[in-house]
């Protein structure tokens, strides 16, 4: 437990130490203020840009330094376990990214005044940027540079994460439910509308399968992927 904690307040540590928790506070509040005064825009714009493109963006380019820096791990070598360092890490990340949704609830509350299920809301949004924070730790273990990483998360924007916008707008032809169901963001997207609605309208099957996927793919991208990267590193480090 007490690694656990030297993980986490080093995460944060870094987090303020590259500015990236300043950030999000400021895109926070000016998020939050757009919200309450121009009611007339759809609160889920500000929503899925603060789930799908800035925690993509924000940690990805963190990993990527604590890596350069070498200030991934702030214990000793024969002190890490992947158990550990993993949790950590993850529960810092999005730690950090459940300050906007602390902005975006009060503002719902007192002053659009919504009639959705908050907690259905809160849930959504945490398991949507548990699956974006994966990604994008993802996007940087894969990636062999910076600039390889630069070009990952901007296709991954692109390809993935505008769909949502897309419906937003109300520019995507009807019949096409199932057709997007690879995009995580469309996947959250789905649940977001449905529980803003007021009621359920979209297939049961595909409200369920949103839901599933997204812990499917969460699933297969830490064990698959960041698992690996963590033991890998630790068990380098022991050798060396």
């Amino acid at each position: 437990m007490k690694n656990f904690k030297e993980v986490f307040k080093n995460d944060w540590k870094n987090l303020c130490k590259y500015r990236i928790f300043h950030m999000i506070i400021i895109v926070s509040i000016i998020f939050a203020l757009a919200m309450g005064f121009f009611p007339e825009i759809n609160p889920l714009l500000f929503i899925y840009l603060s789930l799908f493109i800035i925690p993509v963006i924000s940690h990805s380019i963190t990993l990527f330094i604590e890596q350069e820096e070498d200030t991934l791990f702030p214990i000793s070598q024969e002190k890490r376990r992947i158990y550990q360092v993993l949790p950590a890490k993850l529960l810092s990340a999005i730690s950090l990214q459940l300050i906007p949704l602390l902005f975006y609830i009060l503002i719902f509350i007192f002053v659009l005044h919504v009639n959705f299920s908050i907690i259905l809301f809160i849930l959504t949004y945490i398991l949507s940027l548990s699956l974006h924070m994966v990604i994008a730790y993802s996007i940087t273990i894969i990636a062999k540079s910076h600039i390889s990483m630069s070009l990952s998360y901007i296709g991954y924007i692109i390809i993935f994460s505008l769909i949502p916008f897309i419906y937003l707008m109300n520019l995507m032809p009807e019949g096409l439910d199932y057709l997007f169901i690879f995009s995580p963001a469309y996947l959250a997207h789905v649940l977001f509308d449905n529980i803003t609605f007021g009621y359920l309208f979209s297939d049961k099957l595909l409200i369920v399968l949103a839901s599933l996927l997204q812990v499917a793919i969460l699933t297969v991208l830490v064990l698959f992927i960041i698992v690996p990267y963590y033991r890998k590193d630790l068990n380098k480090n022991l050798r060396g």
